[in-house]
């Protein structure tokens, strides 16, 4: 029995440790700097005690020179109020974290935000295929296996056109080269 239990021992610890893994938001950040290079303020709704990896890993793929605004909410019924948090904040776009616990591409959760934000002009992006269906505008990372999926229905938004993949893929090159800085993040609890 102790080999059985050292093995399953084992294989807990390394489910557990996939999801403590951050994301890799380095393609992301290339496509929506390559679609919006004006667009320097990130939004992110999460509970961020929980997602603070996550939110590193964006801001280390931003780079200095970009703001990320947290809308630390803990409580699914909040996500309006997040969302509305944010697009005061005049957020350009709003980034879902693939892991969070109540506002991770797929949850309802993330679903009323990116609405939210859809109605008050905020487009949504994610890393995942399921963010799509919940409104986001395009999808590209780990989820989507680095291949840029782009919404066929827009939520309220602003019409997106991305640049050709040539230019996404050539062009843009490494966004922010190891040791080059990270952006801003500011954290806001949602009322």
């Amino acid at each position: 029995m102790r080999p059985l239990t050292h093995t399953l021992g084992a294989a807990m610890l390394a489910f557990a440790s996939l999801g403590l893994q951050a994301e890799d938001f380095q393609p992301l950040m290339k496509v929506a700097q390559a679609t919006w290079p004006e667009k320097t303020h990130i939004g992110v709704i999460c509970d961020y005690r929980n997602s603070q990896a996550e939110v590193q890993a964006l801001a280390r793929a931003a780079g200095p020179g970009t703001l990320i605004t947290v809308a630390d909410t803990r409580l699914m019924d909040h996500a309006d109020k997040a969302a509305t948090l944010l697009a005061a904040r005049n957020t350009a776009f709003v980034v879902l974290m693939p892991h969070d616990r109540l506002f991770r591409d797929g949850s309802f959760g993330a679903t009323l935000a990116v609405n939210t934000l859809g109605r008050k002009g905020v487009p949504a992006v994610g890393t995942t295929p399921v963010a799509l269906r919940q409104g986001a505008v395009f999808s590209v990372g780990d989820g989507t296996h680095g291949e840029i999926l782009v919404t066929n229905r827009l939520i309220g938004t602003v019409d997106v056109i991305l640049p050709p993949r040539v230019f996404y893929e050539q062009k843009v090159g490494q966004l922010n080269p190891a040791g080059a800085g990270s952006a801003t993040i500011a954290v806001l609890a949602t009322p």
